[in-house]
């Protein structure tokens, strides 16, 4: 490989990357601090985001995934210099966007009921009341996260992931500060609770949309929404919804899975379900900063294959996984060593500590292998490639990850260390094929 390309890709990878990676720890410190509000303000508000948190991101995530075709599309058309199917895509998305997110705003706040139920009640009567109060105001708000979601991706498939942090930046802010406001009723407002939790993250979704949408009507970058020409809307839908279709797939699927994974990790009782929740706080560093570095590959093979250079291409694919995978085994190392002092932040009960001590080692050892195979299934993605992702997802997490973890949490009764073993082997096995997928390069002659 040469050694010029290779240096220019890298430095045009971690450009896109630092950014998105910023933006998506960003999200987990507020997540987190969340979690902190209503954990102070009563037992009953924080147990319902057990509820409503599961629930708004299997909804923001299967029915999200026309975003997928939204990167796609877009980054294509921007490698190609064609900025009339940009602007046509763009529109396209915020029209699927806005029309999926009345949607299910509207069919989530009628079944609020059930939905809750479907997920197991909350429990008692304050925590289903409290789960009611969050998402009844958040479910309705959901064309505004779709419309936040369509216009990010545009941003970063053009090659802008610093706009998206700024504005991160700014909604998060103001997410922070409502919620220690109208969480406990601060400067004479009454204690609203989970609800009060809710009206903040709508606030913050709505100045995020807004942001964004003035973000993309600045004149003369490669996304806008100011084009004088004819847009052909329609096509551009066509295509977006074409590569979208297996995303869906996936998506659906991959979900599917989890809860049932979730099933067999809550079937090992309180101890080891606070312990696993103290884990996957701290995997969430890993995760989405592996997130942050698919969202820069998806957008760079995108592009290059837009300007017809699969070369390019590829070698962003590996160059992306690579760097990632190289940050993400340093995490995995102070994961392991500082096990205790960081699992003792998030939990009390020694019981509790010594159960996630024994899941640790299995752990952190799989963060390297989720690192490979989150970024080369974006960069599938970003070629358009979703069938080929969508076959990898459903071998992973509903064949080997619920076999794999029925086997060694209850063939081998290894507790909370085979519920890790078994999302372990998922990811081994997604990291392998996603990795002889690519390499095969049969994604470069993916139309979109």
């Amino acid at each position: 490989m040469p050694r010029a390309p290779f240096r220019d890709d890298l430095r045009a990878t971690l450009t896109l990357a630092l950014p998105a990676v910023a933006q998506s720890l960003l999200q987990t410190l507020v997540f987190l601090a969340d979690r902190f509000f209503l954990g102070h303000h009563s037992a009953a508000a924080l147990a319902a985001m057990q509820i409503a948190g599961p629930l708004t991101w299997t909804l923001q995530s299967v029915f999200g995934a026309f975003g997928v075709g939204t990167l796609a599309v877009i980054g294509r058309a921007v490698g190609a210099g064609n900025r009339q199917l940009a602007a046509s895509a763009l529109y396209a998305s915020l029209g699927v966007g806005l029309g999926v997110g009345l949607g299910v705003g509207l069919g989530g706040t009628v079944g609020l009921d059930a939905l809750i139920h479907l997920l197991g009640g909350g429990g008692s009567a304050a925590v289903h009341g409290e789960a009611v109060r969050y998402l009844g105001v958040v479910l309705p708000a959901m064309p505004l996260l779709f419309i936040a979601m369509v216009c990010t991706q545009a941003l970063q498939a053009g090659g802008d992931t610093r706009t998206p942090l700024a504005i991160a930046l700014a909604t998060n802010a103001l997410n922070l500060a409502l919620n220690a406001v109208l969480i406990f009723g601060r400067f004479g407002l009454p204690r609203l609770g989970a609800r009060g939790a809710a009206i903040a993250n709508v606030s913050a979704l709505a100045l995020e949309a807004a942001l964004s949408l003035l973000a993309l009507s600045r004149p003369g970058i490669p996304v806008s929404l100011r084009f004088d020409s004819r847009l052909d809307v329609r096509d551009a839908l066509r295509r977006v919804m074409r590569v979208s279709g297996g995303a869906f797939g996936e998506r659906t699927l991959y979900h599917t899975g989890y809860l049932v994974y979730v099933r067999i990790t809550n079937g090992l009782g309180p101890v080891a379900m606070a312990a696993h929740q103290a884990l996957l706080s701290l995997e969430s560093v890993s995760f989405l900063s592996a997130d942050g570095f698919g969202v820069a590959a998806g957008a760079r093979v995108a592009q290059r294959l837009g300007a017809n250079d699969p070369s390019g291409a590829r070698r962003a694919g590996w160059i992306a996984a690579l760097a990632s995978a190289s940050l993400i085994a340093v995490v995995a190392v102070v994961l392991y060593v500082g096990a205790a002092p960081l699992l003792g932040v998030f939990l009390d009960d020694r019981a509790e500590v010594r159960e996630g001590l024994r899941a640790m080692l299995p752990g952190a050892f799989v963060q390297v292998p989720m690192a490979l195979s989150i970024v080369l299934l974006h960069s599938l993605r970003g070629a358009g490639s979703t069938r080929e992702a969508f076959a990898i997802a459903v071998l992973g997490s509903l064949v080997v990850r619920i076999s794999a973890t029925l086997f060694f949490v209850h063939g081998l009764h290894l507790g909370l260390a085979g519920v890790w073993l078994g999302s372990g082997s998922d990811w081994i096995l997604r990291a392998g094929l996603s990795a002889w997928r690519w390499h095969l390069g049969r994604w470069s002659r993916v139309k979109v």
